[in-house]
Order: structure tokens, then C-alpha cells, then sequence
């Protein structure tokens, strides 16, 4: 069977990712324990791997800014007049925002950092060296209220993600994915509003070690995360993960096919029980 010269090349560009940053560790190592000396650097280091990674992979007109989304109470294409009578609504600072750049304009932008309009937005995603457990509520509650600024009817809503480096030292996997469910449960029910599907976070993951991926069961409106073990050669599942997502949502509003460009491992399985949660909301009915 086919597959196996992708699977591979993905194998060795997530190789040379996680070289990259271990290379930085060594050259400013902190003496106290796992990672580099300083901290905030630290983080920066890895939010820039990871963007130059995404972004060599990603059509032309999309770029990979940070900043903030500011949906105008103004109308629009894809909400009418009736968006008119809203208030103005912005999100917190971002780590990462995947912007269709060739189709949609900005309000401002300083190198990188940019204040977008939410119908050019094609991915959020979240960026943290090492995943703390006590951080993931507040993480999921940022992208869930970036994924409501950029709801608009009959239209896919961007992927979300929050990615990491690496997990707490001792903390199973297991033990991530029983959390990161929870959190997810607590998030919607604090909302009080129906939820959709893609308003829920479709990637968590650990670049080394797991991940968390969201699929869709449709017909029992039903969104399912299953967690993948990351094995020997298996580091590109992450990576994978992210551009297939983020190429779902860019092709999908864009009214093109997705081509063929993604690898996974034959015969996969995710590990233990993957947990489920109902939506109310259909995309289509989202506004």
C-alpha cells in the first residue's frame, strides 16, 4: 500500500523539529531542572518552531500572526445588517491566528502581530512549552470564545488547537486525556448556550509524546476525542494532525477539494476509551 514516502518525510521534518529545540536546551540549559534557562524565552522559542514549521507548509495566502480578533458590531457578507445592532467583541491575545491574508484585510499589524477580522480567520491555536494541567481550562476557555467570534451561518468555523512541547514530568497520558475531557465538559456547561461541534477544541496534544484528536459522528451529533500514542517514528502524528486540520477549514471555505497531502500509520488505534460529547447545534445552524 501507498503512503509510506509521506509518512516518512513527515517523520523526518518532526525528527528535525525536536532536534531543534533539544539543540536549544543544551546551548541554555537550566540548571534547576528540564528545559532552558530562561523560561520566557523559552516558550518564544518554541512558538517560533512551530509557526516556521506550519507555516512552510501551508498555501500562500494564509499567514500565521499573533495577536487579536475584533468581530465589529459592523455589517457584514456573512451576517447581514443585523450584525449592525451588536456590540463590539475582541479575544484575548492569541498565540497563533492562521489568516487567509489574500482574501481578507487586517485593521493593524505590526511585523507579526496583527488585529484581524474573524472572517479571515482559518485556525486559533494555543502555544505552551510544557502543559500544565492547572493551564488547560484556561486555555480551552480562550479558544472557545475565539471560535464563537468567528461563527458566522453556513460557514466553517476555524480549527482550534492547543499544542505543547512536552507533558508535566511523571503524568501519563491517560491521565491528560481524563482532564483535558473534563475540562472541555466544564467550559460548555459555564458557557450555558448550546454548543456546536466546532466550536469544541479539535487538537491537544504533547509533540513528543500524544495526542488528542477530535473526530465527528455526525448523525448522532456526537463529537468523539480519541488519544494517540505517539511510538517509535511516530513523532509527525502531531504536526499531521495540525495541518490536516487547519487545511480542512481552509479548503472547506474556500470551495476546493483538499488534496492529497496527509500520511498516517496503517491500522492506528487509539489508546484506552475515547470519550464523547453530544452537541445541540449543527454547523449549519451556527450565527
Amino acid at each position: 500500500m501507498g503512503g509510506k514516502r509521506a509518512e516518512y518525510y513527515w517523520a523526518m521534518e518532526m525528527k528535525s523539529v525536536l532536534a531543534k529545540y533539544r539543540q536549544f536546551e543544551t546551548l541554555i540549559p537550566d540548571p534547576g531542572g528540564r528545559g532552558a534557562e530562561h523560561k520566557g524565552e523559552d516558550g518564544r522559542y518554541v512558538e517560533s518552531i512551530l509557526k516556521g514549521t506550519l507555516q512552510k507548509f501551508l498555501p500562500a495566502g494564509l499567514e500565521i500572526l499573533t495577536g487579536f480578533i475584533l468581530r465589529s458590531g459592523v455589517e457584514s457578507g456573512f451576517s447581514g445588517k443585523k450584525r449592525k445592532h451588536d456590540e463590539d467583541k475582541h479575544s484575548s491575545q492569541l498565540d497563533m491566528i492562521v489568516y487567509d491574508t489574500e482574501h481578507y484585510p487586517v485593521y493593524q499589524r505590526f511585523g507579526d502581530t496583527a488585529i484581524v477580522l474573524p472572517e479571515g480567520v482559518i485556525a486559533v491555536i494555543s502555544v505552551k512549552k510544557t502543559l500544565y494541567r492547572k493551564e488547560i481550562q484556561h486555555e480551552l476557555k480562550m479558544l472557545y470564545y475565539a471560535a464563537g467570534l468567528c461563527a458566522f451561518e453556513n460557514r466553517k468555523g476555524p480549527f482550534l488547537g492547543l499544542v505543547s512541547m512536552c507533558g508535566e514530568s511523571g503524568v501519563s497520558a491517560e491521565k491528560y486525556s481524563e482532564k483535558i475531557f473534563q475540562e472541555i465538559q466544564n467550559v460548555i456547561k459555564v458557557s450555558g448556550v448550546p454548543v456546536c461541534y466546532e466550536s469544541m477544541t479539535g487538537f491537544i496534544g504533547c509533540l513528543e509524546e500524544w495526542t488528542i484528536h477530535k473526530t465527528n459522528h455526525p448523525k448522532n451529533k456526537e463529537a468523539e476525542y480519541q488519544l494517540y500514542l505517539h511510538e517509535k517514528d511516530e513523532e509527525h502524528l502531531g504536526i499531521q494532525f495540525l495541518i490536516d486540520g487547519i487545511l480542512n477549514v481552509y479548503y472547506a471555505v474556500n470551495g476546493r477539494k483538499k488534496p492529497g497531502y496527509i500520511s498516517y500509520p496503517k491500522g492506528k488505534q487509539y489508546s484506552g476509551k475515547a470519550f464523547k460529547i453530544y452537541y445541540d447545534k449543527a454547523d449549519s445552524e451556527r450565527i
